[in-house]
């Protein structure tokens, strides 16, 4: 099939339609520009979006040419990461791009908190309120993987119907947590029946915080039996807190993908360890990817201490410690599911010459994830 690339930019935002020869549209992605966090550190990320052919004119390598238009983009504007919600893990991992984090839902009745004391002195948040909830969002997403920066242009859910966002502040008046919840019910022969209070974002700067929003949630005991949590798999702090684990249901659904476009500027963006520390890897790109590799492609030495880092390149041939091709080294640094060498070793297209504590004292499990779909 004969067809050609028609690229639009708005803003942050990089439009690519292909078409035929004849005009037809056929297929399309979205890019998008974004800050996002990573080991301690903000870094330039591409999102992937909007992806989409009709059935008729698949198998032509439209996507495959779209993506790589995305890739020119993302080096254009040095995006270390690109970003995406996968419709099929096994297609895009031809493309570089492996599993980070996952979707978790946690559900339980409201008679399982009842052990955190009722507080309901949050504030209903109007769009005044906006900068306050930015900044409790972004300290909050420091230290954790991924979660994109807000700068004011984000929709929080504020007076959407029965959706709402409560702020709540510490004992010296500074916001230290919010949550979006709303009220599912429905009206049956002359009553409301209850079906959720759903809680689609948490974020929080303290313990104390944490336990402000889980005592909100018992403000509407009598009115809802139970609370659906829609995303904490950036917030392990929350399923520490539920302790009558018979009544809670976990649902894991496996869901980000990242791609690392960007080797050596990745290893000096991040935050290490205050103690010394020194490895080095081996990347390279799987076969059959179209990605330019020239900066995903050769062996790096890191030596850090006291936060930073002096990375170097190194010969091809040089000797190192891990050797890992790009989706495998994605997972290795954002240390999904890793908690040292027994685990990572399993890892697919990963060679460790040996158990490269200095790298995992670097590169350890964090929470990761995101609360927007794109």
């Amino acid at each position: 099939m004969e067809f050609k690339l028609i690229s639009n930019r708005d803003g942050n935002n990089y439009r690519v339609n292909a078409v035929s020869v004849d005009g037809r549209h056929l297929s399309n992605g979205t890019f998008t520009l974004k800050t996002a966090h990573l080991n301690g550190a903000e870094v330039n990320a591409m999102l992937v979006g909007g992806i989409g052919t009709a059935p008729e004119n698949r198998r032509f390598g439209l996507v495959r040419n779209i993506l790589h238009e995305g890739d020119l983009f993302a080096d254009s504007e040095n995006c270390v990461i690109s970003v995406l919600h996968p419709f099929s893990f096994a297609y895009y991992r031809k493309f570089g791009y492996e599993r980070v984090s996952d979707t978790k839902i946690i559900e339980f009745p409201m008679s399982a908190i009842n052990y955190f004391s009722r507080y309901e002195k949050l504030l209903n948040c109007t769009k005044d309120e906006i900068p306050l909830l930015d900044k409790v969002y972004n300290k909050f997403a420091e230290k954790r993987n991924l979660l994109f920066k807000r700068e004011g242009n984000f929709g929080y859910r504020i007076g959407n119907n029965k959706t709402s966002t409560y702020l709540s502040f510490d004992q010296n008046g500074e916001p230290d947590g919010y949550i979006t919840l709303n009220i599912e019910n429905y009206f049956y022969v002359n009553k409301m029946v209850s079906v959720n209070l759903n809680v689609y974002e948490m974020a929080f700067l303290s313990e104390n915080a944490l336990n402000k929003l889980f005592g909100f949630m018992r403000m509407y005991e009598g009115q809802l039996e139970s609370v659906k949590i829609h995303d904490a798999g950036m917030m392990p702090e929350v399923e520490r807190k539920l302790r009558n684990y018979h009544h809670t249901k976990t649902t894991i659904i496996p869901d980000i993908m990242v791609r690392i476009n960007d080797v050596e500027g990745v290893l000096n963006i991040v935050e290490y360890p205050v103690k010394k520390g020194e490895f080095t890897v081996k990347v390279y790109e799987p076969e059959g990817t179209n990605h330019c590799p020239l900066k995903t492609t050769g062996v790096w030495n890191v030596k850090y201490e006291n936060k930073k880092a002096v990375v170097t390149k190194l010969s091809d041939d040089a000797d190192y410690d891990l050797k890992a091709d790009i989706p495998a080294f994605t997972q290795l640094i954002f240390g999904y599911e890793c908690y040292g060498f027994e685990t990572a070793k399993y890892i697919c297209n990963t060679e460790f010459k040996n158990e490269c504590e200095d790298f995992f004292r670097a590169f350890y499990n964090r929470p990761a994830g995101v609360f927007e779909h794109f």
